[in-house]
């Protein structure tokens, strides 16, 4: 029986990965087949894949091309902006949602009505495509999940004990790629956008770093974990530890999850970032660090609605971590209807899954049927190809730029199938389900298919 086939992409692994697999078993399981893979191979493997439809994680115009390709073989497209939660603003749209793409697709899902209702005020002749969803990444955190991560959690308390967790965002000051705002990035508001962000970036630092350089030698009882963003230099962090010279100021052991920390700690300490929602809606404390009094033009108000406390001081930051941890006096994320209305407003699948409101609205495409089976798909054609990508890989490593290569690394390092099992055997165990009912093969180099057997 022919299945409907979905495509979808994943650029940075540790970010994305769990939720695509959690989507792939949730849509595996209501009769879809679903294939994953990082980005790149599924572009380049297209030409041998069933006709399905293709969820594409960002609009911009660099996407154009490789839709209008996908088309061609006979493939529907859907598509999602996955900084969607923060990166909204009416007059950013343009530059991330492009135009053409919006024309070629058969929807661009949001991951709130908040994000829905900008992009209407840039493309009112959409109204129908926009649709909110929500993003993979907050069913992971819902409280049914946490006992996915107590393996992990286990292991992050017995190596460092009671702890307070600072996840960094310096995704623009300590980029692993390009440190600051690259010569070659055009004027507009997509520019004023991160000039925005790089102001804020670089407060928090000047803040993080006094309160490094104190905090640690004068509370050598309180032990702080540093996890860098995936995409940032690591040497910047290992370098400013070494430096301070403290046992208690700790850079995190990057083969635990960002979730696993955020619940093996004590509490939480972002700045304008994701895991104070993720905080939030495992259950657990968490602080939010802002750069300045008046918000920057990226300060989400989600993000300061969820947090448990919101300062603008590493003096008030010092007082909060002692009274946690000496006096005892601990706070909680209890948020007022107010808040409440603002989580609603700009994320969707607080209750439901996001796989839910993406099947309601996959449904009502007609799926394409040009090609109904995977080309050269088989063991011997499969050992085939991962020959020939080898060569391939092998003659790009010659001609790529080195801190390219080497940040795309940071941002996929490689998936296996052994993997990606684990994850999708751990998952269903989690979820009740029979991982045994799913079959998880490869079907062409790194793009692995889940379907229901």
């Amino acid at each position: 029986m022919f299945k409907k086939r979905i495509y979808t992409l994943i650029e940075v692994k540790n970010r994305e990965l769990l939720g695509k697999s959690l989507f792939a078993i949730n849509l595996a399981d209501a009769g879809y087949s679903v294939v994953i893979g990082k980005k790149s191979n599924l572009y380049y493997y297209s030409k041998y894949f069933a006709s399905g439809i293709f969820f594409f994680k960002g609009m911009g115009s660099k996407n154009l091309k490789l839709m209008q390709n996908l088309k061609k073989l006979g493939h529907k497209i859907v598509g999602f902006d996955e900084e969607g939660l923060v990166m909204n603003h009416v007059m950013s749209i343009p530059g991330r949602v492009n135009s053409e793409c919006m024309k070629l697709v058969e929807y661009f899902f949001t991951v709130g009505k908040k994000q829905s209702v900008n992009t209407l005020k840039v493309y009112p002749q959409y109204k129908k495509k926009i649709q909110e969803i929500g993003n993979p990444r907050f069913d992971l955190n819902k409280p049914r999940f946490k006992k996915f991560y107590e393996g992990e959690v286990k292991e992050i308390k017995k190596k460092y004990g009671k702890f307070v967790f600072f996840p960094s965002k310096f995704t623009i000051i300590n980029s692993a790629l390009f440190k600051g705002i690259p010569n070659n990035s055009e004027l507009g508001a997509g520019r004023k956008i991160l000039e925005s962000d790089f102001e804020d970036q670089k407060k928090i630092e000047k803040k993080l770093l006094r309160f490094f350089n104190y905090f640690p030698k004068k509370y050598p009882n309180i032990k702080i974990v540093i996890k860098p963003h995936p995409v940032e230099n690591k040497d910047y962090w290992k370098k400013l530890i070494n430096k301070i010279n403290c046992k208690n100021l700790i850079l995190a052991d990057n083969s635990y999850s960002t979730n696993s920390y955020i619940l093996a700690a004590e509490f939480n300490v972002g700045s304008n970032c994701h895991t104070s929602l993720e905080s939030y809606l495992f259950g657990k404390s968490t602080l939010n660090l802002r750069p300045s009094r008046k918000d920057g033009i990226i300060i989400s108000e989600l993000i300061r609605a969820v947090s448990g406390k919101d300062i603008l001081d590493v003096k008030e930051l010092e007082k909060v971590i002692v009274d946690w941890f000496i006096k005892k006096r601990k706070f909680k994320n209890n948020l007022n209807s107010k808040d409440k209305k603002i989580l609603n407003f700009n994320l969707t699948n607080t209750s439901k899954d996001m796989s839910y409101y993406f099947q309601k609205k996959i449904n009502k495409i007609k799926f394409p049927l040009k090609v109904k089976e995977d080309k050269l798909s088989n063991y011997f054609y499969l050992i085939f190809l991962r020959f020939i990508k080898r060569i391939r890989n092998f003659y790009y490593s010659f001609s790529q730029n080195k801190k390219k290569a080497d940040y795309a690394r940071l941002k996929f390092s490689g998936l296996e199938i052994d993997e990606l099992k684990t994850y999708i055997f751990q998952l269903c165990k989690s979820l009740n389900k029979d991982y045994h009912k799913f079959k998880v093969i490869e079907i062409h180099p790194g793009c692995f298919c889940i379907e229901k057997k």
